[in-house]
């Protein structure tokens, strides 16, 4: 084994005490979901995973109508970077979501995220206890792609935190995975 190697799982081992916090989180986080619930006939249901219930929680619908959704959320201090200030992933995550959902409030099916762009325009402004506008809107569908666009906003001030636009695909055909190389890690 190569020095570098050896560097390498050095810094993929995870402690026993680092498992045992990921296990209460995801305890935790299981725990505090509902239980997943069927989306029509011939449809699998989705159930919730740890990440999307931790970027989620305490999100709230505030209205829906065909392709829009308007929503309110406190910033949580578990959903910040190192500064103190909204982390960039949270709102990857926000923009990932509730685009979906607008998409889904529109009337189409579940689908996969295909694309995101977000532009984070003033993050180092928003701390936990800012409270947050987020609206999306369904932009149109063409066979199986949807777009979406999201606008997370400061519901004090107004100010634009981030915009966010998202492309989503439907219809997809299930291929199994097939393992075609082995990693000596």
């Amino acid at each position: 084994m190569t020095t570098m190697e050896s560097r390498v799982r050095e810094a993929l081992v995870v402690s026993a005490d680092e498992c045992a916090l990921v296990d209460a989180l995801s305890s935790a986080a299981a725990a505090a979901r509902p239980p997943p619930s069927g989306h029509g006939e011939g449809q699998t249901p989705h159930a919730a995973s740890f990440f999307e219930g931790f970027a989620l929680k305490g999100i709230r619908v505030d209205s829906v109508q065909p392709g829009a959704l308007d929503c309110s959320f406190t910033v949580p201090p578990r959903l910040t970077d190192r500064s103190g200030c909204l982390a960039a992933g949270a709102v990857v995550s926000l923009v990932d979501e509730i685009g979906s959902a607008a998409s889904i409030a529109d009337g189409r099916p579940l689908k996969v995220s295909v694309d995101m762009s977000v532009s984070f325009v003033s993050l180092s402004q928003t701390r936990p206890g800012d409270r947050l506008r987020i609206t999306a809107r369904a932009l149109g569908h063409k066979g199986a792609y949807s777009g979406t666009h999201v606008l997370i906003s400061n519901a004090a001030t107004g100010e634009v935190v981030a915009e966010g636009r998202h492309s989503l695909f439907g219809k997809m055909k299930v291929v199994p995975l097939t393992i075609t190389t082995t990693s000596k890690l």
